[in-house]
């Protein structure tokens, strides 16, 4: 088995279907089906079950999928380690990290770096939950949840304020919510519990009994736009929140707090473009601590 026909399983196999696929891949969706009936060829065997929605794993695409990932982590070990001494102020740097971070740290570090070392750029992955930042072959990370791996360069950036927030146009239809009711008889607007399940026992302070939930979101923004167009109450970042004239502060002793962290891979610590991005960003989280 050779990477670039793993590459195409692999593809496949996280996104579902084969339109994603070309488009992580960069190519189009009939080279993806071809470069799939083509590996099962050469296997002797199936690794997808086909629906008209979705490409699920087969028995043996489910039982590869795991040696697979191994071969993907050692291709991106290799190139690391290549890059590791380098000493040029040139290249590209991959940043996996959420929609709101991006928004709030990232994109102002990017401005200040292109200032400074105009040949390095930067490709910017934006998701919820990074569980593993290897999955999608970043550099380096800036997530909301330390991780448990030893390997990984890890640092404190922040300690990021998290408040309860509505439009007034909500509160005039439903009321002022009070401190210890639970939230009873509100709309809340929320992240799917499998992302962030303390939240639906402990919304910002409240404990919660069979809540009102009208909206889950994936992602902060969105939730705060839910919020401003009077949907609910959502918990939102004070740094993006307290700013916006349209929103309301709801009980504002009760606060939620999240630790942001940069993950590195070690190879990496040595490239001088990848410890002028980690400067870079360490100065933009110092200018806005939020």
């Amino acid at each position: 088995m050779n990477w670039d026909d793993a590459r195409f399983f692999l593809a496949v196999a996280r996104c579902g279907t084969l339109r994603k696929a070309a488009n992580e891949l960069h190519v189009d969706q009939a080279t993806v089906g071809r470069r799939i009936a083509a590996f099962e060829e050469a296997l002797g065997s199936k690794l997808f079950i086909r629906t008209p929605k979705a490409f699920s794993l087969s028995p043996l695409g489910e039982e590869m999928l795991a040696d697979v990932m191994n071969m993907e982590n050692s291709v991106q070990a290799i190139g690391r380690k290549a890059t590791s001494g380098d000493d040029s102020l040139r290249g590209n740097v991959r940043i996996a990290t959420t929609d709101t971070l991006a928004e709030a740290f990232v994109i102002p570090a990017l401005k200040q770096l292109r200032e400074r070392y105009p040949s390095i750029t930067v490709t910017l992955l934006t998701a919820v939950n990074i569980s593993d930042i290897s999955y999608r072959g970043a550099d380096l990370a800036i997530r909301g949840a330390r991780p448990d791996a030893d390997e990984l360069i890890i640092k404190r950036m922040a300690t990021i304020e998290m408040g309860l927030y509505a439009t007034q146009d909500y509160l005039d239809r439903h009321g002022m919510p009070t401190q210890g009711d639970h939230l009873r008889g509100h709309d809340l607007l929320m992240f799917p519990r499998e992302l962030v399940p303390r939240h639906w026992n402990d919304f910002c302070g409240e404990a919660l009994l069979d809540p009102n939930v009208v909206l889950q979101c994936n992602s902060q923004l969105l939730l705060r736009s839910a919020t401003r167009n009077g949907l609910g109450i959502g918990l939102l970042s004070a740094f993006l929140a307290d700013k916006d004239p349209d929103l309301v502060r709801i009980l504002p002793e009760n606060k939620d707090w999240v630790d942001i962290w940069l993950v590195l891979h070690p190879d990496l610590q040595r490239a001088a473009r990848v410890r002028a991005v980690v400067s870079a960003l360490e100065e933009s989280f110092t200018r806005n601590p939020g």
